[in-house]
């Protein structure tokens, strides 16, 4: 028989099908930008008043990239109603930009050349192995300004 607190540990680690397309959205979206040159710095950067899905640093500017990752499954294949792109709200700006910023000043790094980057990540049907991953660099800017 199980105690109270194994189950709260066993029902800790269930995820829902939700969380499931969120961390094969950031795989994949981690996947693509080595692909393209970039360094990942930190993952899953979270404080009180926002976070970061992905840190990474562009090899060819030197630009640290606060990437947000956003996707959407469909079952039957089709295009989601909602595009990931759009799920992208001015709420959702200002908390990523409040991350980076404390995450530079935790760093002392304030200095360094930042850019805001947008991956939008769509599964169709059950295969996850090959995602549409669509990235969109300096996506917006620090006031959370689109671009």
């Amino acid at each position: 028989m199980l105690g109270i607190f194994d189950f709260l540990r066993k029902k800790a680690r269930q995820h829902t099908a939700r969380q499931e397309t969120g961390q094969a959205a950031e795989k994949a979206a981690e996947k693509f930008l080595k692909k393209h040159g970039y360094r990942i710095i930190a993952r899953n950067v979270a404080y009180r008043r926002g976070e970061v899905d992905l840190v990474a640093q562009e090899k060819r500017s030197g630009a640290l990239c606060f990437v947000e990752v956003r996707s959407r499954a469909t079952e039957d294949g089709r295009e989601p109603e909602i595009s990931p792109e759009e799920t992208v709200t001015p709420a959702k700006r200002r908390r990523v930009i409040w991350a980076a910023k404390k995450f530079l000043a935790d760093r002392r790094a304030m200095d360094r050349p930042v850019r805001f980057d947008v991956i939008a990540v769509r599964f169709a049907g059950e295969d996850r192995r090959r995602p549409d991953v669509r990235h969109y660099p300096g996506a917006f800017d620090a006031t959370g300004r689109l671009l």
